[in-house]
C-alpha cells in the first residue's frame, strides 16, 4: 500500500470515529504506522475534517544528541504532530502494533472519572468485551502530552517479565487508547470498551458481570 492510500486511511478512521462521537472539537488523536514512519493527526484541528495535507510524517526511531540524551522525534515535512505523539511513538514500540487510537468516548471518559479499581476499571459484562479487552488497567492522571503520560501508557502497551502487553488502557479523567496489529482491531477494542462503559453507568451496582471461570472458558473460542 502507497503512502498516500495509508494517509487515506487514516483519515477515514478519524472520520469514523468522529461520527461515533468518540471525540469532539480537537479532542483524540490517532495514528498508524508506516514503514518506519508513524502518520499522525495534527494537533487543535477536529478529526472530522482532515485532508491528507494535514496529516503530520514521524520518524518511529529517535534522535539523540552526542551526550546520548533523547531529543525527541523528527516531523518529516511541515505540520505540528499531536501533543500526544510521545505516547502514540512509546506504544509503537512494540513491534506488532500497527495502529494507535485516542479517543474521549462520553461513556468510557465517564467511567474515567471514577473512583474505581486502578488494576480493572470495569466489571467486564460480555463476552465480546472479555475476549477483546478483559481487565482493563487505569493510568493515573499525567497531564496530556507529557513525558509521564507516554511513560505510563507505553509501559502497560509494552508489558514486561511480569505481565504481558495489553491492546487498552483507561486515562484517569481523560479518555482511552487502544492498539492493533491492524485499524480494525484498535478500532473494535474501543467500540468494546466503550459499550461495556455504557452498561455499567446503566446497571450500577444492579450488573451481574462474567465470573471469572465463564471468562476463562471464552479464552480462544470467541
Amino acid at each position: 500500500m502507497d503512502t498516500s492510500e495509508r494517509i487515506l486511511e487514516l483519515i477515514e478512521l478519524c472520520r469514523r470515529a468522529y461520527d461515533k462521537g468518540f471525540v469532539s472539537g480537537s479532542g483524540g488523536n490517532i495514528s498508524l504506522k508506516d514503514g518506519g514512519d508513524m502518520l499522525i493527526t495534527p494537533t487543535g484541528r477536529n478529526l472530522g475534517v482532515l485532508a491528507e495535507r494535514d496529516i503530520v510524517r514521524m520518524r518511529l526511531s529517535r534522535k539523540r544528541n552526542v551526550t546520548g540524551r533523547d531529543k525527541g522525534a523528527a516531523v518529516i515535512g511541515s505540520g505540528v504532530p499531536s501533543q500526544e505523539w510521545r505516547m502514540h511513538l512509546r506504544c509503537y514500540e512494540r513491534a506488532d502494533v500497527v495502529c494507535v487510537v485516542h479517543v474521549h468516548s462520553p461513556h468510557a471518559s465517564a467511567v474515567s472519572c471514577l473512583d474505581i479499581d486502578p488494576d480493572c476499571g470495569m466489571p467486564v459484562y460480555t463476552p465480546g468485551y472479555s475476549v477483546r479487552v478483559g481487565r482493563l488497567p487505569v493510568v493515573p492522571y499525567f497531564r496530556p502530552g507529557s513525558a509521564e503520560l507516554a511513560s505510563a501508557v507505553g509501559d502497560l502497551i509494552a508489558g514486561g517479565a511480569t505481565a504481558p502487553g495489553r491492546n487498552s488502557v483507561l486515562l484517569a479523567n481523560h479518555g482511552l487508547l487502544c492498539v492493533g496489529a491492524g485499524i480494525e482491531q484498535a478500532m473494535n477494542i474501543a467500540e468494546e470498551i466503550e459499550e461495556n462503559a455504557r452498561l455499567f453507568l446503566l446497571l450500577g451496582d444492579r450488573g451481574r458481570p462474567l465470573s471469572e471461570t465463564q471468562q476463562a472458558e471464552l479464552a480462544g473460542k470467541y
